[in-house]
């Protein structure tokens, strides 16, 4: 089931005249964000929102839990680019590895077609 998110005026309006409901707003679509993923993530997602609430909790003012939260996700974005670097590295390896196998291949059949 995909909660569709309000759009922001209602949202700000929400948390002007009723904070708590955000609130729980927010904790139900989180919720319903990690049960909706494939089971094999959810251990990952869990630990990320504890992570997430933990930040908010620690946060002194809004703006801080904020800017914890976009630290958290830039980390992740930077993470996400070196692994797939390091897999792109991977696999220039390996077709440069079976391009040289290939030719190694072919030279020493030629070489047996001449002998």
């Amino acid at each position: 089931m995909t909660i569709r998110l309000p759009d922001f005026d209602v949202l700000a309006a929400l948390h002007r005249q009723d904070p708590e409901a955000l609130e729980i707003f927010r904790r139900h679509v989180l919720r319903e964000a990690v049960d909706a993923a494939p089971p094999v993530h959810r251990p990952s997602l869990e630990q990320l929102l504890v992570q997430i609430e933990s930040a908010r909790d620690a946060a002194q003012t809004p703006m801080e839990a904020a800017t914890v939260a976009f630290r958290m996700m830039c980390d992740s974005v930077e993470r996400l680019q070196h692994g797939w670097e390091q897999a792109l590295d991977s696999v220039a390896d390996l077709q440069a590895t079976l391009i040289i196998e290939r030719l190694r291949a072919r030279s020493a059949f030629g070489a047996a077609g001449r002998a």
